[in-house]
């Protein structure tokens, strides 16, 4: 069984954790993977530069927010829809293999980078397909408990503050002059945390129901 999201914050965080999970992580590529791609968004989060919004421009983004979320879809109990979310995040994850900088050693203890395989560029059509689809996703998770894990706390914040940005950037794309690529990378980036969000999330309100 690969760990879970808690645990591999916690890995990333220096929080302790069980040996078992500690060497099967160690050996496993999809769990070295993930949690080298985990410390990577933290330090390119981190490293980002305080930013001064627009004047207007929460309120703008509130506006839009409302728009796509209003019908509010009826709610399913959490657990069936997480189920559904887990496996459609599974198919959004079928896109753009990312450059050396963003494919991490696959191991704790190794930092040596690996070549990425040759890919093919997914359209920016279906990148914005696949973050309407995790936004609508995230819809379906229970609100966040009142009482969180410092270290959860602190990753889902931080997501959601990048995702905010993002918007605001998307948003006034056309009054700042973001070309194609700009914006391509844009949905992307956004793409990428929202499928960390949607996971965290998930993780957290699984947690909660036993």
């Amino acid at each position: 069984m690969h760990a879970d999201i808690q645990q591999l914050l916690s890995l990333r965080d220096g929080e302790p954790v069980d040996a078992d999970v500690m060497r099967h992580v160690e050996n496993c590529t999809v769990c070295g993977g993930e949690l080298a791609r985990l410390v990577r968004m933290q330090s390119r989060l981190q490293a980002l530069p305080p930013i001064d919004p627009p004047a207007m421009a929460w309120e703008r983004i509130d506006i839009r927010v409302r728009e796509a979320s209003s019908p509010q879809p009826r709610r399913v109990p959490w657990a069936i829809a997480a189920a559904v979310a887990v496996t459609v995040v599974s198919g959004l994850l079928v896109r753009e293999v990312d450059t050396v900088s963003e494919t991490a050693p696959v191991a704790i203890v190794s930092t040596q980078e690996q070549s990425p395989p040759v890919a093919t560029a997914i359209p920016l059509e279906a990148l914005v397909a696949q973050s309407q689809e995790l936004d609508e996703l995230l819809l379906y998770l229970p609100q966040r408990p009142a009482v969180e894990r410092v270290s959860m706390a602190a990753t889902i914040d931080t997501i959601e503050q990048r995702v905010q940005w993002l918007d605001q950037q998307l948003s006034y794309a056309s009054d700042t002059g973001l070309n194609e690529e700009q914006a391509y990378q844009l949905w992307r980036e956004r793409v990428d945390l929202m499928d960390s969000l949607v996971k965290v999330r998930y993780a957290e309100g699984r947690s909660l129901s036993f």
